[in-house]
């Protein structure tokens, strides 16, 4: 996504981004604070950099567990414990 496609996409999911957050979400709270940092300074290119990758991070780990609950949904599949990710 380029840097405005993934804002847009930071404003329409903010409501569900702040709901983890406020349950724990480790990298919903990364998210929010890259984003505060990066809105005092908007041109700083390292702080855009920055938010980019957690927000790919973020989204990465939301198509992970949609895919994962698609394959215990249709197969019975459950991911060995050694393989599923620590944050999530």
């Amino acid at each position: 996504m380029t840097f405005q496609m993934t804002l847009e996409w930071q404003h329409w999911q903010g409501a569900n981004i702040k709901r983890l957050a406020d349950q724990g979400d480790k990298l919903a709270i990364r998210l929010i604070a890259a984003y505060r940092a990066l809105y005092v300074n908007k041109s700083d290119p390292y702080l855009q950099s920055e938010w980019m990758k957690v927000a790919d991070d973020y989204c990465r780990r939301d198509l992970m567990l949609a895919t994962r609950t698609i394959l215990q949904d249709r197969f019975g599949h459950k991911e060995p414990k050694n393989l599923k990710r620590m944050d999530s």
